[in-house]
């Protein structure tokens, strides 16, 4: 006798559910269609406001844009993600949606939400919450502990928690899924990374960084770790040691019904504040290229963006050699024959404004060894100095004599240094005095020439956090165009470069060295003899 096996019968409710819990069926989870009221209707949906006339709004169907298609591809095939974007292209919902369906379908899923704030974290929570409202009671799982930042599904034993990007934010925590949402305006991003990274690899677990650009924020690890992601190459950021990371950009052009109408219509109606202007405002919200979103405002900024993009690139690279805890970093030794000058725009040593020693050769104009620090002491910081500059023959050396310098200067006549910088008076005569005196008129003198050194690329900057520096520099359009740091950044590193920028003059007509360079307007590789 044959004992046929009985079929399984399994009801639509129950096949919808099997579905989404698939390892791969978070497309399921977003697009399945399930019948409400008679009227077929999305499983996920999202909450829109009305338009400015009342219209609209409300609970609608998540709609699946072919942007939103790639991130999902993108989602189910790679564990590090950076995605760069623009504003309001669908990606919060559906990463809020991706969220959930990790803690509801995966037991043990414990997924890490960073954002900016406590109002942020709060707000992504709050439309991971709205999705699950809005689910078809079959696929909602039974949640337990519910508030501003923790979503527990006791059943399943996994949670999703949102926190704020706090210095600690993380570090007990054990995550298969971390999201860092708007990465780039996260204070402590560096310590989250660094404390949340190793609990995803021990587990195999996930970790995406979205976000809009920060514009006032030039280096962070959010940029470099999609930069490193986008050319391939190993990361230069605290904390990681590889970038496996993924990149993906998606620009304003991407959401349906976004066209140059709609941009031009935005963009006259852009805000204009004191540290925003409306061409700010669009490049940094609804940038068209990766290219535009990693530079600089075209208004604002003092230095040539693409000159510096291409350093960034191409001409910044790890040191050949560090010291003193990494205070002293050399990228090329000092050269029998060659010419070299230095500056110091000194600092009081107590972690604001750092003290910078640049060296560069005279010839090449390459900034070959640097000292940085927030934390030196004057004396400490001319000691580090005077040690460096002995290895590059004892060049000219030009010390900010404003503040906490003329310590610096002092320390350094003690120890016995005899190239020290001294002004010249109106008449370009010697004046008796020792350091550079940095004022309204030396300081357009030194910005002045340093702009056109760097759109002539007749400067080579190796250091990455010193580019960056050069990125943030603006012209304030509250101050008369004046040329200086944007609000929250420093300008140390262009003033310590601009310095020896000035220096190279008095080093050229002190030199015995037969080839100096020509940087006038002469061709580039032109070369011009001393007597």
């Amino acid at each position: 006798m044959t004992t046929e096996t009985p079929k399984l019968s399994f009801s639509k409710k129950q096949l919808e559910r099997a579905l989404i819990m698939r390892a791969d069926g978070f497309e399921d989870f977003v697009q399945i269609r399930t019948e409400e009221n008679g009227v077929m209707r999305t499983a996920v949906k999202i909450t829109e406001p009305p338009d400015a006339f009342g219209q609209g709004g409300g609970v609608i169907d998540f709609q699946m844009w072919e942007n939103l298609r790639e991130m999902v591809e993108l989602l189910g095939t790679h564990r590090l993600l950076s995605i760069l974007k623009a504003r309001q292209v669908g990606l919060s919902w559906l990463i809020g949606a991706y969220a959930l369906w990790k803690a509801q379908y995966f037991k043990g899923s414990v997924v890490l939400i960073f954002s900016q704030g406590q109002g942020e974290a709060t707000s992504l929570l709050g439309k991971i919450h709205s999705i699950w409202d809005n689910l078809p009671a079959h696929l909602q799982e039974p949640i337990g502990l519910d508030n501003s930042t923790t979503i527990e599904f006791p059943n399943m034993k996994s949670k999703i928690v949102a926190l704020p990007s706090t210095e600690k934010a993380g570090r007990s925590e054990t995550a298969s899924l971390v999201i860092q949402d708007e990465a780039d305006f996260h204070d402590n991003i560096d310590e989250n990374y660094a404390a949340v990274k190793p609990t995803i690899d021990s587990g195999n677990g996930q970790l995406i960084q979205i976000s809009t650009v920060n514009k006032k924020k030039m280096l962070s690890m959010f940029k470099e770790i999609y930069r490193n992601a986008r050319k391939g190459g190993a990361p230069v950021v605290k904390g990681a040691k590889h970038n496996g990371f993924v990149s993906k950009f998606f620009s304003w052009k991407v959401r349906p019904n976004r066209n140059q109408a709609w941009y031009d219509r935005v963009e006259s109606e852009a805000p204009e504040t004191a540290e925003m202007s409306a061409l700010l405002y669009m490049e940094q919200e609804y940038p068209n290229t990766e290219e535009e979103a990693l530079r600089p405002s075209r208004v604002m900024a003092a230095f040539d963006q693409e000159v510096l993009d291409y350093m960034f690139e191409h001409e910044t690279k790890e040191p050949l050699e560090t010291r003193e805890n990494g205070i002293v970093r050399v990228w090329q030794l000092a050269a029998p024959g060659r010419r070299y000058v230095a500056f110091s725009d000194t600092s009081h040593g107590t972690g604001g404004d750092a003290a910078i020693t640049c060296v560069m050769d005279v010839a090449s104009g390459v900034i070959v060894a640097d000292i940085k620090s927030k934390l030196l002491p004057p004396q400490e910081f001319a000691m580090h100095s005077f040690n460096l500059l002995d290895e590059y023959y004892n060049p000219l050396w030009g010390i900010e004599d404003n503040d906490w310098g003329i310590t610096t200067i002092r320390t350094a006549q003690e120890m016995g240094y005899r190239n020290l910088y001294e002004r010249k008076t109106r008449d370009g005569k010697p004046s008796g005095k020792v350091g550079w005196h940095t004022d309204d008129v030396s300081r357009v003198a030194l910005y002045g020439d340093l702009i056109q050194a760097i759109h002539k690329h007749h400067i080579t900057i190796p250091a990455r956090d010193g580019v960056a520096e050069f990125m943030t520099v603006i012209r304030n359009p509250q101050k008369n165009g004046r040329v200086e740091a944007l609000v929250g950044t420093h300008d140390d590193y262009p003033i310590a470069v601009g310095g020896c920028w000035q220096l190279r003059n008095d080093a050229a007509i002190q030199s015995t060295v037969t080839e100096i360079y020509s940087f006038g307007d002469q061709n580039e590789n032109e070369v011009e003899s001393e007597s």
